[in-house]
């Protein structure tokens, strides 16, 4: 549907995918970056033989007017928040709420993990990774400081090449750190996830809605994830520890104390009811209902 072209730089949209082939439903996601213009030019057709499905990752109103011009015959968002400014835009019968889904719940044996991965079997390990890693470099000195009552390790992966190269130079001050680099295929993130105490994700509040994606992958994994309390975990509400003392939660992480241990039941309850499972059996029924 995109192609590369040789005789300019980037992509450019080939509609004959959209034009040639026969479907049933057409589902679009992240429409605001995809080439809309382009896009509107061939939706008739595509609608002349299927039914259209939106599902919203868009957290405000769009400004591109294109956005607009699209008729859906449903539009799926992921919670109450999307549905509120939607109403501003499309029929409120044609907004579905399906919840971001889970990866499936898969737990795993923390020493046997460890094993593989080539990893400590004494100390605690706070795991930490991809293209955001960068967040967590005023945490330092905190982990350190948790670090003189816990012998413990900052697993850091990442395949972005700056961001390992400023761990790397970090290491020299912080010798707790233990720095991978490489991208992670899922059953490998699940395994770093199975041999780590905890999953430490920090992100500053956002202007428009958003889901923290990453703790929706990794929640299936058993472990505690530490989120930073803003509203980027809005849609939990004790399935992750949000901390405002990364020092604290650390202690009741360590401590395998009642709070941690209730939010790891809760934490499974949530994947189970929303896993990706649950979630295609959810989007299968509305499909067959625009049939």
């Amino acid at each position: 549907m995109f192609s590369a072209s040789p005789e300019r730089e980037g992509f450019f949209f080939n509609p004959e995918p959209f034009l040639q082939d026969d479907c049933d439903i057409f589902v679009v996601q992240n429409l605001e970056i995809l080439p809309m213009e382009e896009l509107l030019k061939v939706y008739p057709r595509i609608k002349e033989r299927a039914k259209t499905v939106f599902v919203v990752h868009e957290g405000k109103p769009p400004k591109d007017l294109t956005f607009y011009k699209f008729d859906w015959d449903a539009v799926v968002c992921f919670d109450e928040r999307y549905k509120r400014f939607l109403r501003n835009i499309y029929p409120e019968n044609k907004i579905h709420i399906i919840p971001y889904p889970c990866h499936p719940l898969t737990l795993g044996d923390k020493k046997e993990a460890r094993i593989r991965l080539n990893l400590p079997l004494d100390k605690k390990i706070i795991f930490n990774y991809g293209i955001g890693i960068y967040r967590h470099l005023h945490l330092l000195p905190t982990i350190e400081h948790v670090s003189k009552k816990y012998p413990l390790i900052l697993l850091t992966l990442t395949h972005i090449q700056d961001w390992y190269d400023l761990f790397d130079t970090l290491r020299i001050r912080y010798k707790f750190i233990e720095l991978r680099k490489g991208k992670l295929p899922i059953d490998t993130l699940y395994t770093y996830l199975h041999a780590s105490d905890c999953l430490l994700i920090h992100k500053n509040s956002a202007e428009a809605i958003v889901v923290p994606s990453t703790a929706y992958l990794c929640l299936g994994a058993g472990r505690p994830i530490l989120a930073y309390n803003t509203n980027f975990f809005a849609t939990f509400d004790k399935e992750v520890l949000k901390y405002s003392s990364l020092s604290r939660v650390l202690e009741d992480v360590f401590e395998e104390r009642d709070n941690v241990k209730s939010t790891l039941k809760r934490a499974q309850e949530f994947v189970r009811k929303d896993s990706s499972i649950e979630i295609a059996k959810r989007f299968i029924e509305l499909f067959e209902s625009l049939s």
